[in-house]
């Protein structure tokens, strides 16, 4: 089973959110996921872009209204 980490996102808005995923899936092995949640749903959005276009492996994406619930594999 791949180690997971947990990224609590909550009460910080963009940029933040989307570059302290970015720093951490940078710092992780391949095969390891991030689990990344937050309050600030365009944040979340933004996350979700990021990482397909890198080409992350979105396991879940749950947005709903403010909170965001985001898991990343690094391929």
């Amino acid at each position: 089973m791949p180690n997971t980490y947990t990224l609590n996102c909550i009460e910080l808005v963009c940029p933040l959110p989307v570059a302290r995923t970015k720093k951490k899936l940078s710092e992780m092995q391949s095969g390891e996921i991030l689990e990344v949640i937050g309050d600030f749903g365009e944040s979340g959005e933004n996350i979700l872009k990021f990482s397909e276009n890198q080409g992350y492996i979105v396991l879940k994406s749950q947005i709903e209204m403010d909170h965001y619930f985001i898991k990343i594999q690094k391929p």
